[in-house]
C-alpha cells in the first residue's frame, strides 16, 4: 500500500490537519497548468490552449485528453508535460518545512522510516 507522506505526518502527530490543508492549497496554487507548460514549450499556441480550455469546461475531460482528441498534442507530449508539471510542483513536505510546520530533520527521518518499512518507496508521494 502506498501512503501519502502528508497523511502519515498527520496520523503520527507531526503536523495538524490544518497545516496539511494549507500546504496542499499552496501546492495546488503553485502547480503549473498543462496549457501554460504547452505554451512555454511551444507545443501549442494561445488559440489552441483557449479552445482546449473551452471544450474542457464543457466536457469535464482533462486538458491532455482534449488536446489529443483535437490533434493539438500527441499523447507522448501530454505525458512529457505531465512529467514537467510534477517536476515543477512543490512537494508537500518541502512546503511544510517552508511554512515552519515541521523541521527538515524530522521530515527526512519520517520519509526514511516510511521507505524502510516498505510502506512507501523512494518515490513517496510528498
Amino acid at each position: 500500500m502506498r501512503l501519502s507522506l502528508g497523511l502519515h505526518l498527520v496520523r503520527e502527530g507531526f503536523v495538524t490537519p490544518d497545516q496539511l490543508i494549507l500546504a496542499l492549497d499552496y501546492q495546488e496554487q503553485r502547480r503549473p497548468r498543462i496549457g501554460q507548460l504547452a505554451l512555454r514549450a511551444r507545443k501549442m499556441n494561445v488559440k489552441q490552449v483557449l479552445e482546449v480550455l473551452s471544450r474542457q469546461s464543457q466536457t469535464k475531460v482533462s486538458f491532455g485528453q482534449v488536446a489529443v482528441s483535437l490533434d493539438y498534442l500527441p499523447a507522448l507530449d501530454v505525458d512529457l508535460l505531465l512529467v514537467e508539471q510534477r517536476r515543477e510542483t512543490p512537494r508537500v513536505g518541502e512546503i511544510l518545512v517552508m511554512q515552519g510546520a515541521i523541521a527538515p530533520e524530522i521530515l527526512e527521518t519520517q520519509v526514511q522510516a516510511l521507505v524502510a518499512t516498505g510502506v512507501a518507496d523512494d518515490n513517496i508521494v510528498l
